[in-house]
C-alpha cells in the first residue's frame, strides 16, 4: 500500500510539472465500460462489450475487434472470436492486422481447421522484415500445424528454424515461443521414439540391437525436454516434467509386450515375463520420481491446467498399479 501510494504521490508530480490547471486530472476521460469490465478481470462481459463497438465498424474501431477477439479466445468461444478478429487479420497487413492473425489461427487450430490456420502463420513466418518477434512465434504456430497434418519432418525443419531464432534480447512472448518449439522438438523425438520397433521371432542378439536403438531415442527426447524445461517457461516445463515420466513409462510398457526371443520356448512366457518386470521395475522407478517432481512444482508455483492435473492422473495411476502388483514396485 505504501508503494501504491508513493507511485500516485510521484504521478501527480509529473502531471503537476505538465499542466497549471487543477482540474488537470479531474478532466481526463473515464475508462470505457469495456476497459472497465476488462480491469475487474470480467473477461465475457468485456468481451461482449469490445465485440459490440467492434462490429458497429471492424474498420474504424480495430482495436476493439483485437481485443475482444483475444478475449474471445480465452473464453473458447471460437465462432464469436472468428466473427471480431476475420475484419481485421491480414498476415500481409500491419502490425495489429498480423496481431489478429495468431488467435484467429489459434482458433482455427481449435476446430481443427489446420489449412486456415496455415494460410495465415506461413506469410508472416516467411515475412523477413517482420523479425524475431512476429517470425519466431509464426515459426513455431505453423510447424505445430503441420505437424498435426503429418507432416513431420518439414515441422521439425522449422521448430529447429525457430529455436535457432532465439536471442538474449527477446522478449516475453519470443520467449514463450521458444520454449514452445523446444517442447515440440522432444514430441517428435517422443514419437519417434516410441514407434521405433521390436523385431518379431528373432535372435536375442538381434533384439538387443532393438532395445539399444530405442534406449537411444529415448534419450534424444529426454534431452530435448530437459532443455525445455531449462528454458524456466512454467506451463512447457511441467508438460516436459510429465513427458519424461511417460518416455519411462512407454519404454517400460513396450519392452514387457515386446516380442519373445528366439531362444526363449513360447511355454515359458510366463516365466519371461515375471523377470522382465523384475528387471524393468526402475523404468517405473523413474517414472514415479518425474511425476512426483513435476507435481511438487506446479503445486508448490501455483500452476493449474491441463499437464498438472495429467501428471497427477498419471501419478497415481502408476501408484495404484504398483500397490496392485507387488512384484513390479521398485525396491
Amino acid at each position: 500500500m505504501k508503494k501504491l501510494v508513493l507511485l500516485g504521490t510521484l504521478a501527480c508530480g509529473v502531471l503537476a510539472c505538465k499542466t497549471t490547471s487543477p482540474t488537470h486530472v479531474e478532466n481526463q476521460p473515464p475508462p470505457s465500460l469495456a476497459q472497465a469490465a476488462m480491469d475487474a478481470q470480467n473477461a465475457l462481459e468485456a468481451a461482449s462489450l469490445f465485440s459490440k463497438t467492434c462490429l458497429q465498424n471492424p474498420s474504424q474501431y480495430r482495436a476493439d475487434c483485437l481485443q475482444a477477439g483475444t478475449l474471445w479466445v480465452e473464453l473458447k468461444r471460437w465462432e464469436e472470436a472468428e466473427k471480431n478478429l476475420k475484419p481485421i487479420a491480414n498476415p500481409h497487413g500491419n502490425e495489429m492486422s498480423v496481431e489478429a492473425c495468431f488467435p484467429l489461427a489459434l482458433s482455427y487450430y481449435e476446430r481443427g481447421q489446420l489449412s486456415e490456420a496455415v494460410a495465415l502463420l506461413k506469410p508472416i513466418a516467411e515475412r523477413n522484415e517482420l523479425g524475431s518477434r512476429w517470425q519466431l512465434r509464426a515459426t513455431t504456430e505453423y510447424a505445430i500445424c503441420l505437424l498435426e497434418q503429418g507432416e513431420r519432418d518439414k515441422a521439425q525443419h522449422l521448430l529447429e528454424t525457430a529455436n535457432n531464432m532465439a536471442s538474449p534480447s527477446m522478449g516475453e512472448v519470443e520467449k514463450v515461443a521458444w520454449a514452445k518449439a523446444k517442447f515440440f522438438l522432444a514430441e517428435i523425438a517422443f514419437l519417434r521414439f516410441a514407434e521405433s520397433p521390436f523385431c518379431n521371432r528373432c535372435s536375442a542378439d538381434r533384439m538387443a540391437e532393438d532395445v539399444e536403438k530405442k534406449a537411444r531415442l529415448l534419450l534424444d527426447s529426454q534431452e530435448l525436454f530437459v532443455q525445455t524445461i531449462q528454458t524456466q517457461n512454467t506451463y512447457w516445463a511441467i508438460a516436459a516434467g510429465m513427458r519424461i515420466g511417460e518416455l519411462y513409462e512407454t519404454l517400460y510398457q513396450q519392452l514387457l509386450d515386446s516380442p519373445l526371443p528366439l531362444e526363449i520356448n513360447p511355454k515359458e512366457h510366463d516365466a519371461y515375463r515375471r523377470e522382465m518386470r523384475k528387471l524393468l521395475h526402475s523404468l517405473l522407478s523413474q517414472a514415479l520420481e518425474n511425476y512426483e517432481d513435476t507435481l511438487l512444482t506446479a503445486e508448490r508455483i501455483g500452476a493449474t491446467g491441463f499437464f498438472p492435473k495429467r501428471t497427477r492422473e498419471r501419478l497415481l495411476r502408476l501408484t495404484q498399479q504398483l500397490l496392485d502388483s507387488p512384484e513390479e514396485a521398485p525396491p
